[in-house]
C-alpha cells in the first residue's frame, strides 16, 4: 500500500460516521416525513462535522494554505470523541501534522501544547507505540492506514528538510522538528 492509497483509507474511515449518519437520517426521512422535525438537529451536527474534517485534510494533505490556523483545528477537536485541551497557535502544515500525531498519542484526555515546531503531549493513558516511534524518526515499515499520521509528519518534516525527534516518558511525549 502506497501513502497515498493509506491517506484515503484512513480519511474514508475518519468520514465515515458522519456520512453514515446523514445516510441514515435520509432513510428514515423517506420513510416517515414525520421525522424530518426531529432529523434536522442530526443531520446539521453531521454536516459540521463532516465540514470540520474535511477542511482540517485538505489542510493537512493538500497543498500549504492560509486557512490553517486556530479555528481549524478547534472545529476539528470538537468532532473528536476524546477531550483534548489545546495550547498554542497553529500556522502551517507541518505544525498541523505534529497536532494530528500528537492527538493519536494521547489517548483519552489530556493536553496538547504547541510551541512553534515542538508539541508536548500530556494526558491520561499516552500510547508509547515504539513502532509508531520509529515510523515518526523515518525507519522503514510497510504502510498502514494506521500509520498514516506519523508518516506524513515524517514525509513533511522531510519536505522542510527537517526530522522528528521524540522524547517520552511516562508522563509526556514531545516531539520537535528539527
Amino acid at each position: 500500500m502506497t501513502l497515498t492509497e493509506a491517506i484515503v483509507v484512513r480519511m474514508s474511515h475518519d468520514l465515515a460516521g458522519a456520512v453514515g449518519a446523514v445516510a441514515n437520517t435520509l432513510d428514515l426521512i423517506k420513510m416517515d416525513s414525520s421525522f424530518l422535525a426531529d432529523s434536522v438537529e442530526l443531520l446539521e451536527t453531521s454536516s459540521q462535522q463532516l465540514t470540520a474534517r474535511l477542511n482540517f485534510f485538505r489542510a493537512l494533505f493538500g497543498a500549504e494554505t492560509k486557512s490553517i490556523d486556530n479555528a481549524l483545528l478547534k472545529r476539528y477537536l470538537a468532532t473528536l470523541a476524546i477531550t483534548v485541551d489545546f495550547k498554542g497557535e497553529v500556522s502551517n502544515r507541518n505544525q498541523l501534522a505534529l497536532v494530528a500525531v500528537g492527538l493519536e498519542l494521547l489517548g483519552v484526555k489530556g493536553q496538547i501544547k504547541l510551541t512553534q515546531n515542538k508539541l508536548v503531549i500530556q494526558g491520561d493513558n499516552l500510547h508509547h507505540d515504539p513502532i509508531y516511534f520509529q515510523v515518526l524518526v523515518g525507519n522503514p515499515i510497510p504502510c498502514e492506514p494506521k500509520w498514516v499520521m506519523a508518516l506524513w509528519l515524517h514525509e513533511v518534516a522531510r519536505q522542510s528538510n527537517l526530522s522528528v525527534q521524540i522524547e517520552a516518558d511516562d508522563e509526556k511525549i514531545t516531539l520537535s522538528l528539527v
